[in-house]
This record gives structure tokens, C-alpha cells and sequence, in this order.
């Protein structure tokens, strides 16, 4: 589940102004920020005894990190966090930026695999930033066309083709061994059925005429329960067969090279984070489910990965799709790039229902 910290609150005003503005600072400059610096940029009111008495308050909450004593401080992960759930103001997207988005990404007339790679760049080349997106699960798309070919003892394939063009095949292993002339008597049965459909209409179709006694037809509706519930069941695996992810490849040369990453152990981890798959499809699948854009600090579970999540979830037709948004060091301007990934999805939304 995505990992719901629960914010360290900011106990005055004075404490949420001075954090802040340490926050927008090390962003700016990627430098700790020294407690004589913010005297002088803002207008506080405050003498700079003052402001460090505030700025210790915040390092003892574990929001702020000093190196040592007479170093400047740093966010926390933590710290980041507080930021982006209780202090961000999302900037309204310009109009201009909105038309881009949607002349970009409604150009041409493109295949689901082409739109989604297409996204993920246009993402990455908008915010400097590595697009990501996630395709939609099986389970609610509404499929077009499913057929089940026997091809050995306990093996069958699933082809299926959903209404937007997708054609994902699913090798199955059943308990139960079919002939291929059970499977056509499915096959058949699915013909019938009024497209679109989903896998779980099927299923909970076949489950109603079931406990209707339809006993002439019982045996197919079982066989078919069965093939569909095996079709859903091998989303969870595997997540590079269930659930494709596109990243724009130059998004992640520019991650890679990005400042923030120049030590070893921040490049470890963020090849880690490339690597754990499951745990990049897990936060989508959640962010897919709550139907919101999330600001996600530390994606890959490690504090020294350095890294930020903004995604948001998109639609397929009416129901739930998958989510896009984009990969990037803790020191982004989030309050820039959240409208940009939130916008993107409803434009994606629109084109993935045609």
C-alpha cells in the first residue's frame, strides 16, 4: 500500500512561513540554507537568533537536517513530505500549456502502445523530468474479442482484444484439462455476448446465470467462470506481463545525469528503483484506485533514493484505467509540474475512451 505517513504538523505559523521558505529555497539552489540567508530574503520580522531557535524546533521535529553545526539545513524525506501535503499551492496550468498537452498528445491517430509511449515523452520534454505510464489492467478494460486455444495437457491460451485496439495474449495453466472442443463451446458462448465487456461483467454475469439453474448451459457457464477468473487471477505474478509500464528513455538519461544523483549510493538507489518493477506498479495501481493526483516522496521505499512520484490516475471510458505522471529528484517545482500531470491525465482519459 502506499505509505500513508501521517505529517508531523507544523505547530505555529511562524514554523510553516520559515520551513517554507527553507523548503522553496533548497530547491532553488540545491544548497543547505543558512538561517542568515532567509534574514535577508524574506520578510520575517525576525531577528536571526530568532529564525534558528524556529529552524532547531523543525530539525527536532525531523522535518529539517543539519550536517553539522554550523552548516546550513536540508529537508528530510519527511520533511518533504509535510511539504507536499500540507503546504503546496498548485499553480493554475496556462492556457497555453493546456493546448500544447492536448495538440502533442491528439496529433495523430495512434495505437494505445503508440499513445502511451508518445505520453511518457511528452511528459519527460514538459517538466525536464522522466514520463512514466502505467496501461491499464486487464480486468477493466472492455474487451472486443475473447478466445481460448488449447495448446497442451493443462495449457491454454487467452487472446484477447480490448475495444481500443489492445491485444494482450495470457498463457493459462488450469487445474482441469479442457479439449479444444470444450473451449469452442466457450468460444462460442463469448461470440454471442453484446461488446464491450469486461472480465469481470463476464464473470459476474456467469455467476447470476449459474444460480439462475440454467442446467442445459451449466457446464459451459462453468468452464468460461473458470477461464475468465484464470485470465484475472494472472495479472498478480508477474508485473512485467500484467501491467506494462512505459518510461521515456531520454527522461531517464536526463534522471541519471541530473546533479542530485552524482554520489554513489544515490545512484544505487535509483537504479534500484528502475529495477523494482513491483514496487512502481504497486503505487500506480494505488494511485489508480484512489482517483487523485499524489505526490509520492521516496517511491522505492528508501529514504536515499532521492526521489519523487507525481502521478495521476486516468480513465478508460468510465472506469478506472491506469495512471501516468513522472519520476524526478525531491527537488522539483512541484507546484509547476502537479497541474501539468493532472492535466495530461484528463487529456489521456479523453483519447484512450475514443
Amino acid at each position: 500500500m502506499l505509505a500513508e505517513v501521517p505529517s508531523k504538523a507544523l505547530k505555529t505559523e511562524r514554523q510553516k512561513k520559515i520551513f517554507e521558505a527553507v523548503v522553496l529555497d533548497y530547491i532553488r539552489t540545491g544548497e543547505p540554507v543558512a538561517s542568515g540567508n532567509l534574514a535577508d530574503r524574506y520578510s520575517f520580522e525576525l531577528s536571526p537568533a530568532s529564525i534558528r531557535k524556529v529552524l532547531h524546533e523543525l530539525e527536532e521535529q525531523g522535518l529539517l537536517r543539519q550536517a553539522h553545526s554550523s552548516a546550513g539545513r536540508t529537508p528530510t524525506e519527511e520533511g518533504f513530505r509535510v511539504y507536499a501535503d500540507d503546504i503546496l499551492e498548485v499553480k493554475k496550468l496556462p492556457q497555453s500549456m493546456r493546448a500544447q498537452i492536448k495538440k502533442e498528445l491528439s496529433g495523430a491517430d495512434f495505437s494505445p502502445e503508440k499513445l502511451f509511449t508518445l505520453c511518457s515523452k511528452v511528459l519527460s520534454n514538459l517538466t525536464s523530468h522522466m514520463g512514466v505510464v502505467m496501461a491499464p489492467g486487464l480486468s477493466s478494460l472492455a474487451l472486443k474479442k475473447l478466445y481460448f486455444v488449447r495448446i497442451g495437457t493443462r495449457q491454454i491460451l487467452s487472446v484477447l482484444m480490448t475495444q481500443n485496439g489492445i491485444i494482450q495474449n495470457k498463457l493459462l495453466t488450469t487445474a482441469e484439462d479442457f479439449s479444444q472442443e470444450a473451449l469452442n463451446e466457450v468460444n462460442f458462448f463469448l461470440d454471442e455476448k453484446e461488446p464491450p465487456f469486461t472480465l469481470d461483467e463476464i464473470r459476474n454475469t456467469l455467476l447470476s446465470d449459474m444460480m439462475a439453474n440454467r442446467t442445459e448451459f451449466e457446464d459451459i457457464f462453468r468452464r468460461a467462470f473458470i477461464l475468465a477468473s484464470e485470465i484475472s487471477e494472472s495479472e498478480s505474478p508477474d508485473p512485467d506481463e500484467s501491467r506494462n509500464i512505459y518510461m521515456d528513455e531520454e527522461g531517464r538519461v536526463r534522471l541519471i545525469e541530473h546533479p542530485d544523483f552524482k554520489d554513489a549510493e544515490a545512484m544505487r538507489a535509483l537504479f534500484r528503483t528502475f529495477e523494482n518493477k513491483r514496487r512502481l506498479v504497486d503505487l500506480l495501481n494505488e494511485i489508480t484506485d484512489a482517483g487523485k493526483v499524489r505526490v509520492v516522496i521516496g517511491p522505492s521505499g528508501e529514504e536515499s533514493d532521492g526521489l519523487t512520484l507525481v502521478a495521476s490516475p486516468y480513465l478508460s471510458g468510465t472506469a478506472k484505467g491506469g495512471a501516468l505522471g513522472i519520476l524526478g529528484p525531491r527537488r522539483l517545482n512541484y507546484s509547476e509540474i502537479v497541474p501539468v500531470v493532472d492535466y495530461a491525465a484528463q487529456v489521456l482519459s479523453g483519447l484512450f475512451s475514443k
